[in-house]
């Protein structure tokens, strides 16, 4: 009690003030020397999650994109391998079948299948073999528009490259025509034969 009735704050009032002050100092230090630097840790640590974090979304994309093309390329690589395997096949196993048919739609609109010439061509740098039939028509255009419609229901890829007009008859009622098809053959051999280097001519000095 004595030391209450001897404290007046009106006469200690400095003193009051002069601990606030310290007080407040000491708050101020212990904030700067523990608060600021767990909160520099936490804002460098929060950045950094940040940058992990998109980080592994980009990879994640990419990642995705690159499963993406790789079906992508197998989806096309399937098509190219069904195409040349079962579209186009081997000469061996196609070229007699291909004859036959040739031959059958000429028979059957009146034509001779013995005019009929074949060419085969070997095309190494892309691995086939060009296969053309040259087949001359005599007829009117019904023969015409029949031929070239049993040649695109055909299942063995035949193309009609060109038609051109050789002569007419009977007022142009009647036509020699020469139709020029075309198609081709897969020959895997021909790609593994790789030419030979050409020799090196010796440099002038």
């Amino acid at each position: 009690m004595g030391m209450l009735k001897g404290f007046d704050i009106r006469e200690d009032r400095v003193k009051v003030a002069a601990i606030l002050g310290v007080l407040a100092v000491l708050n101020l230090v212990l904030y700067i020397t523990l608060n600021l630097p767990r909160m520099h840790r936490q804002a460098v640590e929060e950045r950094r999650v940040s940058d992990v974090t998109q980080n592994l979304a980009e990879v994640s994309r990419r990642v995705g994109l690159m499963k993406d093309l790789d079906q992508r390329f197998e989806t096309e690589k399937t098509k190219v391998d069904t195409f040349y395997n079962d579209v186009l096949g081997s000469k061996d196993t196609r070229m007699i079948q291909i004859q036959r048919e040739v031959r059958a739609i000429a028979a059957s609109l009146g034509m001779d299948p013995e005019t009929i010439a074949y060419q085969p061509e070997d095309l190494d740098k892309v691995g086939l073999v060009s296969f053309s039939i040259n087949v001359p028509l005599a007829g009117d255009y019904r023969n015409l528009r029949q031929f070239i419609s049993k040649i695109e229901k055909s299942q063995n890829f035949l193309i009609v490259d060109s038609v051109s007009l050789g002569g007419a008859k009977d007022g142009g009622a009647l036509l020699d025509l020469n139709i020029r098809l075309s198609t081709y053959f897969d020959a895997p051999e021909l790609r593994e034969l790789k030419p030979a280097p050409a020799a090196k001519q010796p440099g002038k000095s």
